[in-house]
């Protein structure tokens, strides 16, 4: 027993000094807890004290109402409960406790843990362009359905959880009336509760982008006017630059008909995919490629339901980034756009973007070179015929219109003297400087509309487009040339350019002149021969290549229009199918427009009346329209035998050897003309802007 006692007692105290321990620690471990408890209540009466201080937006008399004073609630040493808030959208917003210490109460946003949360919806709802480029943009609509005031209000109070309802409201109606994109960036960076901070200082979409500073320090977001920004200055720099990168997905450019837009650098162009090659159609002075707008990023015309239904458009690209070549480009186009006439191209908008000039069109199904070779053998019937006369007399009172216009950039008169096509030159002649004119009116510069709004023609409508006045008047300098060069495509220049006088507005009649008889062709005979045609004329230069002008430089320096020209009029006279109305097309023609001397040319007002006249006979009566009436046929015109024409006399040249007869055979013309817009090229482009083929320098 005694030896048990001696081995127990030391057991004995053992245990009470480590119980007497225990009790001990466990004791400071409880006056510990205290303190943190008094710490916690402290700190979280300190936070729901500061979220009153927020002030809300300023009432109708200018004063921000005063806030009431509120009393702290009582807080409990136990976690305080989730709190679930329902939104717009009927998704539950699961919001943590302010007691939660991951959560900041001035960085709290919409969060939720089953993939729906607010950030998640923008991040679907984003566009991307080009495909895997990592470039996106949210649409405006986008934007403006996910964002509705009582999300913001969710976010605002998730965030600052005593704000008064009344100030959460404000907070969100100014939001969703002033800020929405810059609430769109704060959200997608679960920072939306800062709105409130931002908008205190008055920071609005107005305010966006918002842009960085030079300087090499610290990453720095300013206004555009260089002011400062409280709220952002408190952000680390990995923020700042979370923030730099977001907004330009918000804040992708829209759009106003006949507006002018300057984009930053970074901008997003609100593009969506479709099927199309990116390949631009290429020229001398520019290039044109196509693109479909995001619906909710215009307003050129009714939105589609459907964004693959969207109609496309054609962005020119000028080369040049002198404003002044752009402004000479764009300022006839914007002065007759509103003016809605049928048959002149539209502008819709212009914008500068990476140091280039745009110029954004609607995307034409084709041009009038392309409509030709599509419809190899047209019917000789009312409905064609009348189509015909009618966008012939539309095409010459856009003329008119263009040539009545009067310009804001004129060229000198001494500004000639510019190389065009071997020894041609071209200045202006006195008293054209300050009028519009188009300069190269050719089928690829005449586009074909299947449709366009407010037009009813089952046939569609043709349009006079590339007629800004740098096409024209921009010959006076070589700047902003594509670095490939330029190949000139001279078929319908008229023999002013080749004999160094001075042009003036009759430069293009005699280019319509061209196209009508083109037209007609294609109307008896069918497109295959426009080549025909241009075949029959053409001459082999003294360097060997095919030059299918209408007219030839004599030896003693005069201009004759071609035998050849007079020839094939004379057959298409007695084609089989030739009625009235062709007749007096041929007829004004050849007595008005081919004229040698500018000066006797008809006037865009008299040929405008003319085909008026024309049309209004057509639709009167049938007969003049379609019965055949053909001119007896005739022998030949021999070689030598000289033919007069015109108001003066004008002596027209024996034809010379076509290319086929110089070669012996029926080869084709030059190839490189045919690829520098001539009648022998043959595109091979469905829907076009015209391919803004390279031209005369």
């Amino acid at each position: 027993m005694g030896i048990f006692k001696c081995l127990i007692e030391p057991i004995l105290a053992l245990r009470n000094s480590l119980k007497k321990e225990q009790d001990h620690r466990e004791r400071e471990l409880d006056h510990e807890k205290q303190e943190l408890d008094h710490k916690e209540r402290d700190e979280l009466s300190r936070r729901l004290s500061d979220a009153q201080i927020p002030t809300p937006p300023a009432t109708g008399n200018g004063e921000p109402p005063s806030p009431e004073p509120t009393k702290p609630p009582a807080v409990s040493k136990q976690p305080l409960p989730t709190l679930t808030i329902g939104n717009s959208s009927g998704n539950a917003l699961t919001v943590p406790s302010p007691k939660t210490p991951a959560q900041d109460s001035d960085t709290s946003s919409h969060k939720s843990n089953d993939g729906n949360s607010l950030k998640d919806r923008l991040r679907r709802a984003r566009r991307e362009w080009p495909e895997r480029s990592h470039r996106f943009f949210v649409p405006r609509c986008a934007q403006k359905s996910l964002i509705s005031q009582s999300d913001v209000k969710s976010i605002i109070q998730a965030g600052h959880p005593a704000i008064e309802e009344k100030d959460a409201n404000d907070y969100a109606e100014r939001t969703c009336q002033s800020a929405r994109q810059l609430f769109a960036i704060l959200a997608y960076m679960e920072k939306g509760p800062e709105i409130c901070s931002l908008l205190r200082e008055e920071v609005s979409d107005n305010d966006l982008p918002l842009h960085r500073t030079d300087s090499q320090g610290p990453f720095t977001l300013q206004r555009k006017t260089g002011a400062r920004i409280e709220t952002l200055a408190k952000w680390n720099d990995s923020d700042l630059e979370e923030f730099d990168r977001i907004q330009w997905w918000m804040i992708a450019p829209f759009f106003e008909d006949k507006s002018h837009y300057r984009l930053e650098q970074s901008a997003t162009l609100p593009f969506i995919p479709f099927e199309s090659s990116d390949e631009p159609k290429v020229g001398g002075y520019s290039e044109v490629y196509f693109r479909r707008l995001h619906p909710a990023h215009h307003n050129f015309w009714e939105r589609s339901e459907f964004e693959n239904d969207e109609p496309l458009v054609a962005i020119k690209r000028l080369y040049s980034p002198d404003e002044t070549d752009f402004q000479k480009e764009a300022t006839i186009l914007k002065a007759l756009s509103p003016k809605g006439h049928p048959h002149l191209i539209n502008l819709l908008a212009t914008f500068q973007h990476k140091q280039k000039y745009h110029l954004i069109f609607p995307y034409a199904d084709s041009n009038l070179r392309k409509y030709w070779e599509d419809r190899p053998h047209p019917s000789f019937d009312k409905q064609t015929v009348m189509w015909s006369v009618r966008q012939m007399a539309g095409i010459a009172n856009a003329l008119l219109m263009i040539h009545n216009f009067r310009v804001t950039f004129p060229l000198s008169p001494s500004g000639g003297g510019v190389r065009l096509h071997g020894d041609a030159k071209l200045s202006v002649g006195p008293g054209e400087e300050l009028f519009g004119r188009h300069g190269d009116i050719k089928p690829e510069n005449i586009l074909w509309f299947k449709k366009i709004q407010e037009i009813d023609d089952d046939m569609g409508v043709l349009q006079v487009a590339d007629f800004g006045l740098g096409r024209f008047h921009g010959r006076d300098s070589r700047s902003g040339i594509s670095p490939s060069g330029v190949v000139s495509s001279p078929t319908y220049e008229p023999p002013e350019c080749k004999l160094h006088k001075p042009v003036s507005r009759s430069y293009d009649i005699w280019s319509l002149g061209c196209i009508i008889l083109e037209f007609v062709t294609w109307l008896l005979k069918g497109s295959a021969e426009i080549n025909g045609f241009a075949d029959f004329r053409g001459k082999l230069s003294s360097i060997g290549i095919n030059e299918d002008y209408f007219f030839t430089i004599t030896d003693d320096k005069e201009a004759v229009v071609r035998d050849a020209v007079i020839e094939w009029v004379a057959q298409l006279h007695e084609h089989e199918r030739c009625s009235k109305v062709i007749h007096d097309l041929l007829d004004l023609t050849m007595r008005e427009l081919l004229v040698v001397d500018s000066k006797e040319r008809a006037t865009a007002r008299d040929l405008s009346h003319e085909l008026g006249e024309c049309l209004r006979k057509a639709q009167s009566d049938e007969r003049y329209l379609l019965t055949p009436v053909p001119s007896p046929k005739r022998a030949p015109l021999a070689p030598d035998s000289p033919r007069t024409h015109s108001k003066k006399n004008v002596t027209f040249s024996s034809p010379g050897k076509t290319v086929a007869q110089a070669n012996g055979s029926n080869s084709p013309r030059d190839l490189v003309l045919r690829n520098a817009g001539t009648p022998g090229f043959m595109s091979r482009h469905s829907g076009t802007w015209p391919p803004d083929a390279p031209r005369s320098v």
